[in-house]
């Protein structure tokens, strides 16, 4: 089942548009923005769109705005918005997202870490509420004081209706994000 389930995702992440460079996006649902992938159903309905753009700070360490949008949803539902960077590992760059797939060296047998992370906004947490119709979105700002300007990094980003036991889960491709 896992190794299937791995098959999947990579076969999605392959299949669908992995990053652009262009601030604006040819797919209207995946929002404009410097570092974008489709976002697909891995388990229930949706799809849609991530983009992560970057920005240079002061503090020369990571800022970006990050667009989540998504159609097809779950009616009326609440989707937590996770991401599986990586980070101060061998091939941290390499475009294939070892960590949200579970393999070396992100794998059970190099010191743990989750495979994705929930993004912490304000008091809680980001979530995508979606309308009746099954769509949703969110914006917001994502500062990372320990990543410094120049760190090149893969991430997969995945929405989920539940942080320990998803009946639903999206993701996107695997990109790289370039920290300005």
């Amino acid at each position: 089942m896992r190794s299937r389930l791995a098959a999947t995702i990579i076969a999605a992440a392959l299949l669908s548009p992995a990053c652009g460079s262009s601030s604006t996006s040819p797919d209207p649902v995946v929002p404009a923005g410097t570092y974008q992938s489709a976002i697909a159903a891995v388990s229930g309905p949706g799809t849609g769109g991530v983009s992560v753009t970057p920005k240079a700070i002061p503090e020369a360490t990571f800022a970006a705005d990050i667009s989540v949008l998504i159609t097809g949803a779950r009616p009326n539902a609440s989707y937590i918005v996770q991401r599986a960077p990586e980070i101060g590992r061998t091939q941290a760059s390499d475009g294939v997202c070892q960590r949200a797939l579970g393999v070396a060296p992100w794998s059970a047998a190099n010191p743990p870490a989750p495979a994705f992370v929930t993004f912490p906004l304000g008091a809680g947490v980001a979530i995508v509420p979606t309308a009746a119709n099954g769509t949703g979105s969110l914006n917001f700002e994502f500062r990372a004081p320990t990543i410094p300007a120049g760190t090149l990094f893969d991430v997969m980003f995945r929405l989920v209706d539940s942080e320990t036991a998803p009946a639903t889960e999206l993701r996107s491709g695997c990109f790289t994000v370039t920290v300005k």
